[in-house]
């Protein structure tokens, strides 16, 4: 039985040209997927997260008349989910404050969420501190943990103290050997502050006093 034998190339069958229907699938299908690598990527741009000046996620800008005095209960601004607070001599020198976490007199802006299972706290002035209804973790003025089931201090804010032409004069920064967002003391010719609150510095481990680990 013989074996069959390959037709060599000049008794191949010649390609046929594309049909008019052939064609304009053709057509279709690239146009399809031009369309849809364009509609993908505008998806994409529509979908990054951006926000307003003056709503969570945004930059809140608050006048300089608007600052707590230092060491008066903090001030709430429940759009920006912070509370302002103005650590002055007699916060600083509370025999409440953990050694261990000395702070600095300014300003901060205290994220309002507990940073044990995300609660949001409250300012009670009758014992001057912040407490949680939820499972007890307290905080003092200064953000700093002083008891309760939370094993850090609260998360703050990037503050930035702008001048009349829209300068930073100074600005949060993490405190040295901590994570920690230190206090800002707004120089003279501060005209506001900016808290940014897309940008957050957590507070630093803490578990004492108050329970241990």
């Amino acid at each position: 039985m013989s074996e069959a034998v390959a037709p060599t190339p000049s008794e191949q069958a010649p390609s046929l040209p594309l049909t008019r229907r052939e064609f304009l699938y053709y057509l279709w299908g690239i146009s399809l997927a031009v369309f849809l690598a364009g509609s993908g990527g505008a998806t994409v741009w529509f979908s990054l997260p951006r926000f307003r000046e003056g709503e969570f996620g945004g930059v809140f800008t608050i006048p300089v008349d608007q600052i707590p005095p230092a060491d008066t209960p903090p001030k709430e601004f429940p759009e920006g989910r912070f509370w302002l607070v103005n650590v002055g001599q007699q916060t600083l020198t509370d025999p409440r404050q953990p050694p261990q976490y000395p702070e600095s007199p300014g300003v901060k802006a205290l994220y309002k969420v507990c940073v044990h299972l995300g609660c949001i706290y409250r300012w009670v002035d009758t014992n001057d501190r912040f407490e949680c209804p939820c499972h007890g973790s307290k905080y003092l003025k200064s953000g700093s943990r002083i008891d309760g089931p939370a094993r850090r201090n609260l998360d703050v804010f990037i503050v930035e103290a702008i001048d009349a032409a829209g300068d930073v004069l100074s600005r949060t920064e993490p405190a040295m050997n901590t994570l920690e967002g230190t206090a800002v003391e707004p120089p003279p010719g501060t005209v506001s502050l900016r808290i940014d609150t897309g940008r957050r510095i957590q507070g630093a481990f803490n578990s004492k006093p108050g329970g241990g680990m």
